[in-house]
């Protein structure tokens, strides 16, 4: 059989897989019997040298390829701009191929978000579903995503309360894999009650972005005395000021980043991989600073940031007093 997993979710796609992989046989023997291959590794031969033989001691063969049917998509379109006589494709035969797997193996592509007109995932799926199986694993978003996070406690002998939810899925996002280990978390620190919000604002990492964004923004604002007790709670809460630093420049870099794209008039969907982020909530707060704060003012947070990094590095002042006097100077 033949399967195509794609998507943006790529913690259900390999969820998906895994339990393909349960099929092999007893773990003592899946090793033996699944073959990883990368695109840049990929090749006719090896494929089907991996592909083309009997199980050992098992029930199933299964060979996994990453990134192939993505990495045809820019060699097509290379080729067709290029009409030129270039290296040969690494999948060419691949389908002819495909047809011959014997029945005791599973050929998997693992991908990632694919355009409508991928040539491999096309001639893959005209092999029709008695042989081939194509499924797009979508990032999930809102109703869904709060019950993939209720579903998901319950799994782990959890429950968990609405505003948590709420809360865990406006700072991690659509991030299933961090949102499946800061599940395990709370499930182990609440041991058999149901999660709170508080305990969500306690234990999840990602809680501590509200706070920088609030820091960043007494700093811009010139607040000082609140943007001193933000960076005081952050102290107490182990946060040191050499990571207050480096989140401040990050917030200040993602800021600068987020009035390029207005300015480009980039379509706010797309802002989440631009920013580097999958969180709804982190897109909205760099959108809103980006509005209400000029450029002026982030080029000149990142000189105090600079000025600030190298005060620590060269022993001029301790992380802390050059995190206070950052502050201190934003306000003159």
């Amino acid at each position: 059989m033949i399967y195509v997993f794609y998507g943006d979710d790529g913690f259900s796609a390999h969820e998906a897989l895994g339990e393909l992989l349960e099929s092999v046989g007893p773990p003592e023997v899946r090793d033996a019997n699944v073959t990883r291959l990368e695109a840049s590794e990929f090749s006719i031969e090896r494929f089907g040298a991996a592909a083309m033989v009997v199980p050992f001691l098992a029930d199933r063969r299964v060979v996994v390829v990453s990134g192939l049917l993505s990495a045809a998509e820019g060699s097509h379109a290379q080729r067709g701009r290029a009409r030129a006589a270039a290296a040969a494709d690494p999948a060419a035969g691949l389908v002819e191929l495909l047809e011959a797997l014997p029945p005791t193996t599973d050929a998997v592509f693992l991908d990632g978000k694919l355009t409508p007109s991928n040539p491999l995932r096309g001639a893959i799926r005209k092999l029709g579903p008695e042989r081939a199986t194509v499924r797009e694993f979508p990032a999930l978003r809102r109703d869904a995503l709060d019950a993939w996070v209720r579903q998901r406690a319950e799994a782990k002998g959890a429950q968990i309360e609405q505003r948590a939810v709420a809360l865990l899925v406006e700072h991690v996002g659509s991030d299933l894999w961090t949102l499946d280990s800061e599940i395990e978390k709370l499930a182990i620190y609440c041991a058999g009650r149901p999660v709170t919000a508080e305990d969500v604002g306690a234990l999840v990492s990602q809680t501590r972005e509200a706070s920088i964004f609030a820091l960043v923004d007494a700093v811009m604002e010139n607040r000082t005395d609140a943007a001193l007790k933000v960076m005081s709670r952050l102290l107490g809460g182990g946060t040191t000021a050499q990571a207050q630093i480096a989140m401040i420049a990050r917030q200040a870099r993602m800021v600068a980043l987020a009035q390029e794209l207005a300015r480009s008039q980039v379509a706010r969907d797309d802002w989440g991989k631009r920013l580097g982020t999958s969180s709804d909530f982190v897109v909205r707060k760099v959108a809103d600073q980006a509005r209400r704060f000029p450029p002026e003012a982030v080029r000149r947070l990142y000189g105090l940031l600079v000025e600030a990094d190298l005060a620590m590095k060269t022993g001029g002042a301790s992380d802390e007093l050059a995190l206070t006097e950052l502050i201190a100077r934003a306000r003159a």
